[in-house]
């Protein structure tokens, strides 16, 4: 279950946080106890910070931020990996690691990450003057779900609450932590049964757990393994289509079939990658044009401003793609016709 924090009663403190550029509001009540006060922590002055509390050193910036001595940015000048799925952040360490950075530095536990939430603060909710330009967005933990590995805890910064989301969700933050590891509170899953574990896994919000026949349901892993994947292993949705391998209705019955587009969308402003092909064809053949516009995307060329960082901050593609279609880090799916000054063998 999520550890929930109260919502806030009065919003009544409002200061301007400048992040990538734009002006976020951070909403704090007044009259709430400060549990994060700036005297809680040791500024280091080389972009850590120590908390006297826990005795943990953290990263005042997120991975993917860089430290300006006063402010955390995003670095505009180059590609810099600032999102990641649970998988990759891990990796992501172990990468940071082996470029002789951040040697002591790791993942933070749940327990750990939900230290720095703000009880008084939202959006971000987090001592801003000790960690400014902390995005106000989900940062991934080390922590997995215990009764189903598909799952792994997140601290959402906007509000200060801790879920679940599933590990291969790409748009999300991480910030390193270093020293020893806290304890946790002890799990209560060894007094669990076995049909109760059984039923947690199917906990997460979507399905309905009080459904006589939630047990009978295939696990998604058991029912894509024969579906070809792509070359991070997910399931290639489109080859699938494409070979038959599944078969969509094209209209519910006593309907009209939904029409296929046939015309693809050849996008240029791409710098050194290859440029991007969009298939109307794909997508119309098991998705209605109203799914898509105008709510994601204008009809007239030119009105969608589409960037790596709207898509993942979920706008554009990303309301799909590293949702429920392939991640956006499958570069070679999208990035597919070569160009003068593009690399041949890129992928």
């Amino acid at each position: 279950m999520p550890f929930l924090k109260s919502k806030l009663r009065v919003a009544t403190c409002l200061s301007a946080v400048i992040l990538s550029g734009s002006v976020l509001a951070q909403t704090c009540d007044i009259d709430k106890r400060d549990n994060v006060p700036s005297q809680r922590y040791v500024v280091n002055g080389d972009g850590t910070v120590t908390d006297r509390v826990t005795g943990l050193i953290w990263q005042q910036c997120a991975v993917g931020q860089s430290w300006t001595g006063s402010q955390c940015d995003e670095d505009r000048k180059k590609q810099v990996r600032s999102w990641f799925g649970w998988k990759d952040a891990n990796k992501e360490v172990v990468r940071l690691h082996s470029k002789g950075r951040f040697l002591d530095w790791r993942l933070p536990t749940a327990e750990e990450l939900r230290t720095l939430v703000s009880n008084k603060c939202d959006d971000p909710s987090i001592n801003t003057d000790i960690f400014p330009g902390a995005p106000s967005w989900f940062f991934w933990s080390s922590s997995e779900y215990s009764v189903n590995d598909q799952y792994a805890w997140q601290v959402d910064f906007k509000i200060g609450v801790t879920e679940t989301h599933l590990k291969s969700g790409i748009s999300y933050h991480i910030r390193l932590v270093k020293g020893d590891v806290l304890a946790t509170a002890r799990q209560s899953d060894s007094r669990e049964s076995a049909a109760d574990k059984a039923l947690s896994q199917w906990d997460d919000g979507i399905h309905d757990i009080n459904n006589p026949d939630i047990l009978t349901l295939q696990k998604p892993k058991e029912v894509t393994s024969h579906l070809p994947k792509d070359s991070r292993g997910e399931v290639d949705w489109a080859a699938a289509l494409l070979t038959g391998a599944i078969q969509p209705r094209a209209a519910r019955e006593g309907e009209a079939e939904m029409v296929v587009w046939d015309q693809d969308i050849v996008f240029t402003d791409t710098a050194t990658m290859p440029h991007v092909r969009f298939p109307h064809k794909l997508h119309s053949m098991w998705l209605a044009c109203e799914n898509c516009h105008d709510e994601f995307f204008g009809t007239r060329k030119g009105q969608a401003d589409i960037s790596m960082e709207s898509i993942y901050q979920g706008r554009h593609c990303g309301a799909c793609h590293g949702r429920v279609a392939f991640s956006p880090n499958s570069c070679e799916r999208c990035h597919s016709i070569l160009h003068e000054g593009s690399p041949t063998k890129w992928w």
